[in-house]
């Protein structure tokens, strides 16, 4: 096994053997009209045309690597993969050189990340640089250099030494490239609807105004169950450690429909399957907003990792007053390599595990984004000083009246601070597991023999309990904090199932006990069908009592306690963890070509070998 100093540098490093998954979207790209298909071909190219950004959000060098590997293994102007043989006999490496020259190319661009600072006034597109005269400028990610209001000061005092100017036109470039695209696509929109959302994008990318892509947000929500999907701006803040500016995204799907008829049922009953939830009526939503809830084939996703699943908008007023999407991405969760290792499941755990994991993950996506993020009120006192609950609602955790809530401007993100998204994610998981044993969603989705009840319900605990425990990857033992946002709430969830008796990890030693061979995580499945929804309902009403009463102190003290990795996972099974993770999945996404000419315009779908150097060929094609 490697040293704790080894496994700390390689997670720093491209893997090798990487599992190249395609997305299999072909066949419902035919489906499509040709409009539809202009559609999603200038929505895509706009989503990638902010590819860039991500570059740019991570480091100043990151644009500049990816430009020179892009003219590394390109054909000069002609936009085409050069003669790899001929340049590999150029280079002069060795096979082994050559493939892992390969695999770091086609790594490189899909691991770029985000690294921002703290929110400003709910602005996701800022960041700040430091001057060399000790001066700060504040950056505005916009196709304008012009501030949108005339009156925005250009410099403002921080304190007595230190000044901090506001300079728009960050990013300028990409968003020039994207607002262009996403006005050609208005011209094959399907509706007025898609066309003030395009506008409102439009808008938004061209002035750096939030207000206006939370306006383009609202049309997009009301367009509902359109053919071609899409949604992109800078969206989520999941890797800014500080839990404030969000990274670019973007992306264009096509709607797979007989799954959709799943989620359409879902959503149907969901005003009802809300009321089943542990923490009673007063911490309910007053009114449940039923909303698209819809499965996805993904055609283009240009972001820094893609999700399984999307709930969105992530603006709170655009999510009370116009409701929200849930969207499961089917071909991302369907991406498998073939002969991929399952690791830490028990021999005799395996063969069910392997027959019911995806199906058991497609049910928890369903659960976890309708139904986790589309309940639970915010107890909140609006400017006039009306409250939107009861003043003498009983805080069930203290047994007194509540004494906490969101003033006027304070939000999840302000109140809970740098734990807010990963709370989050932990409670919309937990919600998940809570609901795995209700007999009418399980119904929906086609579970009605007690036996396949039973066994989803076991896999579901099984997955999250393996899950937490791979999380320890993304834990910094040095640091004391936690790399990922749903890898922290997946470790807090097994903790909780570990302390309560539902889950177990069972060490392999060698035999004089030195050396940690493998683990095993258990699950307790005669426990978890008598009593694991009602154990989970504790941690249900933890989770949502203090978000909802912003109770940022106790979630921030709670939460930290309820994730941090018990002491003897620290050590050699932390390890063991490092040394069997497995190589990142690139999904090689195909690309778009318009052919034709006038009337007669179509678009192509273009893919590409499942390797790296398809991988690579694929972005020297997309031209971003």
């Amino acid at each position: 096994m490697a040293s704790a100093t080894e496994n700390k540098r390689e997670r720093y490093l491209a893997d090798t053997n990487s599992p190249v998954c395609g997305l299999n979207v072909a066949e419902p790209f035919k489906l499509l009209t040709a409009k539809e298909k202009l559609y999603a071909h200038f929505v895509g190219k706009a989503s990638w045309a902010g590819a860039r950004i991500i570059q740019g959000q991570w480091t100043e060098y990151a644009q500049d690597l990816y430009k020179m590997i892009i003219l590394t293994f390109s054909d000069g102007d002609k936009k085409a993969l050069t003669d790899l043989d001929a340049l590999k006999k150029l280079s002069g490496l060795s096979d082994e050189e050559w493939q892992w020259t390969l695999e770091y190319a086609a790594q490189v661009r899909l691991c770029f990340r985000t690294c921002a600072l703290a929110r400003i006034l709910d602005i996701f597109v800022v960041r700040v640089r430091k001057n060399k005269d000790g001066s700060f400028t504040l950056l505005v990610a916009s196709a304008s250099t012009t501030a949108p209001d005339a009156n925005t000061p250009k410099t403002t005092t921080l304190d007595s030494k230190a000044k901090l100017a506001i300079e728009y036109g960050d990013f300028k470039e990409a968003l020039e490239k994207s607002a262009d695209a996403l006005t050609e696509a208005k011209k094959y929109a399907a509706n007025d609807t898609q066309r003030k959302m395009l506008d409102g994008y439009i808008s938004s990318f061209k002035s750096g105004s939030i207000e206006e892509h939370k306006q383009a947000s609202t049309e997009w929500v009301k367009d509902i169950s359109p053919v071609v999907e899409s949604y992109l701006g800078f969206i989520e803040t999941y890797v800014d450690p500080y839990g404030g500016r969000a990274e670019w995204e973007g992306f264009t799907a096509i709607v797979d429909k007989e799954l959709t008829k799943k989620y359409d049922k879902l959503v149907a009953d969901a005003s009802q399957l809300v009321k089943t939830l542990p923490w009673g009526p007063p911490f309910e939503v007053d009114v449940f907003r039923k909303p698209d809830f819809t499965a996805l084939q993904v055609l283009t996703f240009a972001t820094g990792g893609i999700p399984a699943g999307i709930n969105v908008s992530n603006y709170y007023e655009v999510r009370e007053k116009t409701g929200f999407k849930n969207v499961s991405l089917a071909n991302i969760l369907a991406a498998k390599a073939p002969n991929e290792e399952v690791t830490f499941i028990h021999p005799d755990d395996l063969e069910k595990y392997n027959a019911w994991d995806t199906r058991s993950f497609e049910l928890q996506v369903a659960n976890h984004e309708l139904l986790g993020h589309g309940s639970g009120k915010l107890f909140q006192e609006d400017s006039d000083g009306k409250f939107n609950f009861d003043r003498e609602t009983i805080n069930p955790l203290t047994n007194e009246k509540v004494k906490s809530w969101y003033k006027p401007g304070q939000t999840p993100g302000t109140v809970l601070g740098a734990v807010s998204s990963s709370f989050e994610e932990c409670r919309a998981e937990t919600v998940a597991l809570y609901l795995v044993s209700n007999k009418k969603i399980l119904n929906i989705f086609g579970y009605t023999e007690q036996q396949d009840i039973e066994d989803i319900q076991h896999i579901t605990f099984l997955l999250m309990a393996r899950a937490g425990l791979r999380a320890l990857e993304y834990w910094d033992p040095d640091a004391k904090k936690h790399l990922q946002a749903h890898m922290q709430a997946r470790l807090g969830i097994t903790n909780f199932l570990v302390s309560n008796g539902l889950a177990k990890v069972e060490l392999i030693r060698s035999e004089d006990g030195s050396t940690l061979e493998n683990a095993y995580i258990r699950v307790d499945r005669e426990k978890v069908l008598k009593e694991g929804k009602d154990i989970v309902a504790k941690l249900l009403i933890d989770l949502q009592v203090r978000k909802s009463t912003a109770d940022g102190d106790g979630a921030r003290s709670f939460y930290t306690k309820l994730t941090q990795p018990p002491s003897d996972w620290e050590g050699d099974l932390r390890e063991l963890v490092l040394h069997k993770k497995q190589p990142r999945k690139l999904f090689l996404q195909p690309n778009t070509v318009v052919v034709g000419d006038g009337d007669d315009l179509d678009v192509q779908l273009k893919e590409y070998p499942l390797t790296s150097a398809g991988v690579i060929e694929s972005f020297i094609e997309r031209d971003i």
